[in-house]
């Protein structure tokens, strides 16, 4: 099985990077670096969330997502990410979601840079972990170039040395989470020009990139470039050896996922977006609509053994 370097990675999605998706990209890439859903870190203070991941194969290449803005607690959080061995601590200081607004962070952090050099420095003291941030490239009217960079200006006063940038700016209060990924248009040449000023950092583009091909243009200008919705829908792009002539192997990845699920629900509770993860892994082959409607159903009845007798039965083909 042919690895693609850790030049591309999975972005944090909400509902989505959770705990049984990083397994299924443990078994398409054990090398894809996977960051997960964004978790506050009064959640992971309060609740044993962290355990969820406790039964990946290789918790090393997950890095976890963190939000807030009180240093003390957000160090308490990486601490026990950090003991819990996930590979990274990223703080997210780019999401716009109303919800997150009104908490003071997300997005709003952009342009509190003091207060993210605090929180990196603290999380420092009580981890020995690589930290990293994710951010935008500017938010509402504040789209001035001197924005993005006094904001790494001063985060790497605490040595942060990652930065993952989405290539738009975000827009709070009048578009809507969705609407925020969509709307704002792509600027690649902004964090281009980013990576150039800042050679020494670590700088990752995120933002409307569907596959994992992309020539030396691109390659050539930043360290990495991060992937969302395509990577939930397609994760195959991961892995260059799971091509669409690749079906058994597939179907094998996709069985052992399934054995995986059977056996966590029978120790733990059923979660359906476990089957949702895998609904269109099939799309583009004969029998690809019974698969999903049997997904469809097997979230009703709870019996896995449907999907793996659908696989073992052959109804699964190249068109």
């Amino acid at each position: 099985m042919k690895k693609l370097d850790n030049f591309y990675s999975v972005a944090p999605m909400m509902g989505k990077t959770d705990s049984f998706f990083c397994y299924l990209l443990n078994l398409i890439n054990q090398q894809t670096i996977v960051y997960t859903e964004m978790m506050h870190a009064e959640a992971i203070i309060r609740t044993n969330i962290l355990k969820n991941y406790n039964a990946l194969h290789n918790i090393n290449n997950i890095a976890v997502q963190i939000a807030g803005s009180d240093p003390a607690r957000l160090a308490l959080a990486a601490k026990k990410a950090a003991e819990a061995n996930f590979s990274e601590i990223n703080i997210n200081c780019g999401c716009p979601s109303k919800r997150v607004v009104s908490g003071s962070f997300g997005i709003n952090l952009l342009l509190d840079p003091t207060q993210v050099r605090r929180c990196a420095e603290e999380i420092a003291n009580k981890t020995n972990k690589k930290i990293s941030i994710k951010t935008r490239i500017g938010v509402d009217e504040h789209t001035s170039e001197n924005i993005l960079d006094d904001f790494l200006l001063e985060v790497n006063n605490a040595d942060v040395r990652k930065f993952i940038i989405h290539a738009r700016i975000a827009i709070r209060g009048k578009l809507n989470t969705k609407d925020n990924l969509n709307v704002p248009p792509l600027n690649y040449e902004r964090v281009f020009k980013l990576k150039k000023k800042f050679n020494n950092n670590i700088i990752i583009i995120n933002g409307g990139f569907k596959h994992t091909n992309y020539n030396a243009t691109i390659k050539n200008k930043v360290d990495g470039i991060m992937i969302g919705r395509e990577a939930y829908k397609n994760p195959w792009i991961f892995n260059s050896d799971l091509n669409y002539e690749n079906i058994e192997e597939k179907k094998q990845i996709i069985f052992s996922y399934i054995s995986f699920l059977k056996i966590n629900f029978q120790k733990y509770l059923f979660n359906k977006t476990a089957l949702l993860h895998i609904q269109n892994v099939f799309n583009g082959y004969d029998g690809a609509k019974n698969w999903r409607k049997l997904i469809a159903q097997t979230i009703i009845n709870k019996n896995l053994k449907d999907l793996l007798n659908f696989i073992d039965c052959d109804r699964l083909k190249i068109i």
